[in-house]
């Protein structure tokens, strides 16, 4: 006992030192964690989860080594503050504000992106990263988006209650140690030293996580195959400080030929110059009576899933365009580019994938892509944007207009009392307002629209005035249920318009959301419908080619029979065939086969999965598989590398 008695007291645990102030609050850290990540994981956990509960209590133990990390480095710097307080300058007060105001500022920062992160994955399939960042230009909206439903804001509650939990903590400790402090017999620079030097240790272990070569990293937290279990171990702060520091990618690649000749050989009807640069400008050759001049409307629905047309064990919860599809074209094995909304409209107006964390509607602004927009002008075709809410948020009303499209229709068109919120109107109101337009429209003068819904996005508010009443099983369910309905009240009033018959309507979603899902890149956040409806030139059928959001413009092309140099990274789904289509989701590069199989590479934890996702399969065929994977994923490299050197050298602005 004398010997642990002497221990404690050099160390100066059995008092009021800095040792036991920083030890003290690394407890109350690790603590606030746990709680946080608790209420994570009850959030959450898919509903049929039937894990063992060891793999959880695996879990959570990682995490609290992630947690240890995160903790660390917080108190780093007060730790040191603290010793040289404590051993030259005991009575100064101003130095004990200082760290005061450090804590507050630290923990309000690591507190809210901890309770913050509950939603963001929730909504995103992932934690907290890079990412978030590319909103930061709209805060004004951002900020409507998340206080406009309790969904998303009312996790703040639990911030609120651990930060306040914490500055009376904090006010408590440090009252205590400044007392100590002022009563004198100030050990000794050496004794302080030994006590430094073992909390420095502590520290410098916590912080590295392990002592081995190196240090802790996210496949740490890597459990088995469980997606859900292989995310509960990490510390949102951890990665999105991981996230931050990530090299960024550099759009010099050294083998461009060699990567362009693979784009050759997988889209051979394409045209990829062999520096990467464009000097040709737009310029369909098909004669101007020699097209089909059909009215054209491309409408991207928010957060359109195949799981909301009962794929993947989900509930339909759009019976309309299911009944839709069957009366149309439908692609049931399309898939979008990302998972942002600005990455399915830049994917689908220009006809080239997304690129990782680019926000192409505002960086690719430097010239204009091939669209529909600016390759039906000369056959004199008006053009049209159209959006539920401000056109300005994303830039998305200037991306459009650079690229060929002269006129928009947004909320600022609509009396404002029909805005139900940051959202805008709701869906069923813009396509009033859509049909309205083009019945003004002049008749000599085909038009083509791009248009994107809004209300099956948070705060998830569905106008009270309709006859419509969802019965969905919560507001989010309600909310897909009325874009569906919306979509056949807009239908049923366009039968009765003029320009129906001339026109070809294409539906698709702007990006997935995840609904039943087992993999860490969520398959049902990609997997979305494409349907084209139009009586007067397709019979319906039943198409599983598969096809990506950057297909649209020359799918659409072909139908109306307009000919043009193609140099995207799309093709005509109608005469077309690929071994794979590809998109990446921030962090997350993955492809889908002709015969049903997922890879997917998680670029943070050089997790690599190969999957049959049609069934939600959780086996990973990777390692018998190994060859055929990576050599597809070289070749997906190549065709990625590619685009993002393409549209940097050529669109690339900001």
């Amino acid at each position: 006992m004398s010997l642990i008695r002497f221990f404690l007291n050099v160390f100066g645990l059995r008092k009021h030192s800095f040792v036991t102030v920083v030890i003290k609050l690394a407890a109350f850290y690790l603590l606030t964690f746990f709680c946080i990540r608790l209420i994570f994981c009850l959030f959450n956990i898919p509903a049929d989860n039937n894990e063992p509960i060891a793999d959880f209590v695996y879990a959570f133990f990682m995490g609290v080594r992630f947690d240890l990390l995160v903790t660390a480095f917080i108190l780093m710097l007060p730790a040191f503050i603290l010793f040289l307080h404590q051993t030259f300058f005991p009575k100064s007060r101003g130095v004990i504000k200082g760290i005061k105001i450090y804590f507050l500022l630290i923990t309000t920062l690591v507190f809210f992106i901890a309770c913050a992160n509950i939603p963001y994955y929730s909504q995103f399939g992932s934690h907290i990263n890079e990412s978030v960042l590319v909103w930061r230009l709209t805060p004004g909206y951002t900020l409507g988006l998340i206080f406009s439903s309790f969904y998303y804001w009312g996790f703040s509650l639990f911030f609120l209650l651990f930060f306040g939990l914490f500055v009376y903590f904090l006010r408590r400790l440090l009252k205590e140690y400044l007392q100590h402090a002022k009563q004198g017999n100030p050990s000794t620079i050496y004794v302080s030293m030994v006590r430094f030097l073992f909390l420095g240790f502590l520290l410098f272990a916590g912080a590295r996580g392990r002592m081995q070569r190196s240090p802790m990293h996210e496949g740490m937290a890597i459990i088995g195959n469980n997606a859900f279990l292989n995310q509960l171990a990490l510390n949102p702060n951890f990665t999105l400080g991981k996230s931050l520091g990530r090299k960024k990618e550099n759009v010099n690649i050294q083998n461009l030929a060699e990567e362009l000749k693979v784009c050759r050989k997988f889209y051979p009807n394409n045209y990829f110059p062999a520096d990467g640069i464009l000097k040709t400008p737009i310029s369909p050759t098909t004669p101007k009576d020699s097209i089909n001049k059909l009215n054209v409307i491309v409408i991207l629905m928010e957060s359109l899933s195949m799981a909301k047309m009962g794929y993947y064990h989900n509930t339909n919860l759009s019976p309309n365009l299911t009944a839709l599809a069957k009366e149309s074209v439908f692609f049931d094995r399309f898939f979008s580019s990302g998972i942002h909304t600005f990455n399915g409209l830049f994917s689908s107006a220009s006809g080239f994938p997304s690129i990782g964390r680019d926000h192409g509607l505002r960086q690719d602004t430097k010239m204009p892509f091939i669209t529909l927009g600016n390759l039906l002008k000369p056959y004199g075709y008006s053009s049209y944007f159209c959006v539920t809410h401000d056109p300005v948020f994303d830039n998305m009303e200037g991306f459009f207009k650079l690229n060929g499209f002269d006129r928009t229709i947004s909320s600022n068109d609509i009396e404002r009392s029909k805005s139900l919120g940051v959202t805008g109107v709701p869906d069923h109101v813009l396509y009033e307002k859509l049909v309205e337009t083009f019945n003004l429209h002049e008749k000599s003068s085909p038009f083509v629209a791009y248009v994107m819904t809004g209300s099956d996005h948070g705060p998830w508010i569905i106008p009270d005035d309709i006859p419509f009443k969802p019965s969905g099983k919560n507001e989010k369910e309600n909310a897909s249920l009325y874009a569906d309905w919306a979509v056949k009240q807009f239908l049923d009033e366009a039968k009765k318009q003029d320009w129906y018959e001339n026109t070809v309507f294409v539906f698709t979603g702007d990006h997935g959301q995840i609904m039943y899902d087992v993999y860490e890149m969520p398959i049902t956040y990609h997997h979305v419908p494409l349907i084209i409806h139009c009586p007067k030139l397709l019979k319906p059928q039943l198409n599983h080619t598969l096809g990506y959001q950057p297909d649209i413009v020359k799918t659409v092309a072909s139908l109306l029979k307009v000919n043009y140099k193609n140099f995207c990274m799309g093709e005509n789904m109608f005469s077309s065939k690929r071994p794979f289509v590809f998109f990446s989701a921030d962090d997350k590069l993955g492809y889908v086969t002709e015969d049903d199989f997922f890879f997917y590479h998680l670029l943070s934890t050089g997790q690599k999965k190969f999957v049959k996702y049609k069934t939600m399969s959780a086996t990973n065929y990777y390692e018998s598989s190994t060859h055929r994977a990576d050599s597809l994923y070289k070749i997906m490299q190549s065709l990625y590398n590619s685009s993002r050197y393409i549209i940097h050298k050529n669109f690339y602005n900001f």
